[in-house]
């Protein structure tokens, strides 16, 4: 009869262990299939890098990076003189069933000449959308246009428009892979 004893409390001390095994796995992230974290479809966690720029709200868009800031790194960005004094964020003309894209613009002058860049935004899942460094940068120039204007594809930059399609004037696309907006100033 003393080994029913020592059995049983063996058995409670093995299953009180157990149970705490099991408290202390459930408080590591749950995985998927594919080894990463369950997240909201489209939810992106953004690389520690990235620069928190907007959310939004049911009513609001608040700029969690005050727009003359942008407007200092855009012209940093630009580095030839350009004078941004239109920083925005717009959502890309697309496809409804398709997911949203958005931009971050700065739009200036030069000697004159109109000058704008977008840097494509990626969302964190809970309308909010960060600028990484490694976002393709559209920069538009132009010649003899009062003002230039993106041209979308699904959601994506692919062209521009001049606003008065007068003869020799036109809107120069660059496309670049990465920006610096918020690299250590120059």
């Amino acid at each position: 009869m003393k080994i029913l004893p020592r059995l049983l409390g063996l058995g409670l001390l093995g299953l009180l262990v157990m149970l705490l095994a099991m408290a202390c796995e459930t408080s590591k992230p749950t995985t998927n299939e594919f080894g990463s974290p369950n997240r909201i479809k489209g939810e992106v966690i953004p690389a520690p890098e990235s620069r928190k720029i907007v959310h939004f709200t049911d009513t609001t868009t608040e700029y969690t990076t005050p727009r003359n800031e942008l407007a200092r790194a855009f012209i940093r960005q630009f580095n030839d003189g350009t004078v941004i004094d239109k920083v925005q964020v717009r959502k890309a003309p697309g496809n409804p069933n398709e997911p949203v894209n958005y931009y971050l613009i700065g739009m200036g002058l030069r000697s004159g000449s109109f000058r704008a860049m977008a840097l494509p935004l990626t969302g964190g899942g809970d309308n909010t959308f960060y600028l990484r460094p490694n976002a393709t940068r559209y920069t538009l120039t132009s010649v003899g246009c009062a003002m230039c204007f993106f041209n979308f594809e699904n959601g994506r930059i692919v062209g521009t428009t001049c606003d008065a399609n007068a003869g020799g004037s036109s809107c120069d696309l660059k496309v670049d892979a990465n920006n610096t907006l918020f690299s250590v100033a120059r």
